[in-house]
């Protein structure tokens, strides 16, 4: 394993707690290549260029590929799977919920190191549960499946019963990435579009501006906690105003449908003129899902660059490139645009103690640089740990620093005095730090620098314990 590289330009002698004096005792360095000048010891990691394989961004796994997923050379490596239900498979009989079913994926999901994204739907295939259908509430049959009366009074008190009970239980799951405000319309997208012959009907049954906000307010209440993503189409505004994220279900259609409309240029860019849906982006995270295919884009020649460049700057954290290969000759494109999409981040520069006693306060001051497009949507902390020479863990800190305030670009310094505990031995330790999963049981997140070890921590630096 490479170990980080200590420049000479950064063995800057920052005073903690002095004045007007500058310590000018000849620093030196110790076995891992730090650089102690008897007060303070600052590093430098130095930046990697590699596409990083972190949680709840990148290239998205639909449903397992359906049972043929790509080979891991025709499929950019995932983090998020994602997953549609129709409500009759969630809730087979009334009351009966089928958590089993989302527990299974979910333990399936975590055995590739994934975790789970879910959207509900009331119309696709099985749709609405026949024994709801059965108390009174209308339907028709369509293309895809069957839409129900959303107006129907039945069909709202049971409908937020389902989000209740699976928000009670999922709500605030670290098994679960993002949670989309669907269930509403065709493939839960909140349109009619998949009734053609019944459009009548269909808009006769779609939900009053009141049931759309009130659906909304289920899912806000019931998922609280859980990062929301919001159809294009449905309450955009209303939802992004109260922290969700928006998602479009056409990526990259410049014409796949239509020489006259695309969705690229027509459909999304209105919205987004709207400054709550615009900057929504930074408290929910954006999810596109791609139209059509992503070999019929090269098979059609579209333009990748203008797709992929628009995503950068609509802040894209997932895609859902449906477990489809991607041309092997777009594939160092997409490896590009892999660097840059979601969040990114790299340590600039740690400033700490050179040492300390049992007992006694470590000092730590850290600048961090977010190079993606994104911040990150769950509570992930910022930690620190002392390791001896045996390689055991002696001392482990969490800093209270809000991640999700990292926007791209240079992020506030963070300033952090932890207690050496009273029973450490003196000797000469490890310094690592990480960004750990919710639960801050493991380190979570690859970071654009130098010193990974295998346990996703990172070795910085050397402290003394006198």
């Amino acid at each position: 394993m490479r170990r980080p590289r200590w420049s000479r330009g950064v063995l800057a002698i920052l005073l903690l707690g002095t004045s007007g004096c500058v310590d000018t005792q000849i620093g030196r360095s110790d076995p891992a290549g730090a650089y102690w000048t008897g007060r303070t010891v600052t590093v430098q990691p130095r930046e990697i260029d590699e596409v990083l394989d972190n949680p709840g961004m990148g290239f998205a796994d639909f449903h397992f590929g359906f049972g043929h997923p790509p080979a891991p050379e025709e499929y950019p490596h995932t983090t998020v799977a994602y997953f549609r239900w129709p409500w009759a498979e969630l809730e087979p009989k009334e009351g009966q919920y089928n958590f089993a079913l989302v527990d299974r994926v979910i333990e399936q999901a975590k055995a590739k190191g994934e975790t789970l994204a879910i959207r509900i739907v009331s119309e696709y295939k099985t749709g609405s549960p026949q024994w709801l259908l059965d108390k009174g509430v209308g339907s028709v049959k369509e293309s895809d499946g069957i839409f129900p009366d959303y107006n129907h009074p039945v069909f709202l008190d049971y409908h937020e019963r389902l989000i209740r009970a699976f928000g009670e239980r999922y709500g605030r799951s670290v098994d679960i990435d993002h949670v989309d405000i669907g269930s509403i319309g065709c493939w839960g997208e909140w349109n009619t579009v998949c009734c053609e012959g019944v459009e009548a009907q269909c808009k006769a049954f779609f939900p009053t501006e009141a049931n759309q906000i009130a659906i909304t307010d289920w899912y806000l209440k019931y998922f609280a906690g859980t990062p929301l993503v919001m159809l294009h189409g449905g309450q955009l505004k209303y939802a992004a105003s109260h922290g969700a994220g928006w998602r479009g279900d056409c990526f990259g259609d410049y014409g796949y449908f239509s020489p006259d409309w695309n969705h690229m240029e027509h459909a999304y860019p209105p919205v987004l003129e709207e400054a709550v849906i615009a900057n929504a982006w930074k408290r929910g995270p954006v999810q596109m899902e791609v139209c059509g295919y992503i070999h019929e884009w090269y098979d059609r020649g579209f333009d990748l660059d203008r797709i992929l460049n628009q995503g950068l700057e609509w802040h894209l954290s997932v895609l859902n490139a449906k477990s489809k290969p991607v041309p092997a000759a777009w594939r160092p494109r997409f490896n590009e645009f892999l660097k840059k999409i979601g969040y990114r981040f790299v340590l600039r520069e740690l400033t700490h103690s050179a040492e300390s006693h049992p007992g006694g306060p470590l000092v730590l001051q850290s600048r961090w640089e977010n190079k993606g497009v994104a911040p990150i949507y769950h509570a992930w902390p910022l930690a620190y740990r002392l390791r001896s020479s045996s390689d055991q863990v002696v001392a482990q800190w969490t800093s209270p620093a809000d991640l999700k305030q990292w926007l791209p670009g240079p992020s506030p310094r963070v300033e952090d005095t932890v207690v050496v505990p009273e029973t450490l031995s003196a000797g000469s330790y490890a310094l690592d730090v990480a960004i750990l999963s919710e639960d801050a049981l493991s380190a979570h997140v690859e970071l654009a620098i130098e010193g990974k070890r295998a346990d996703r921590w990172y070795a910085l630096s050397r402290v003394e314990i006198r």
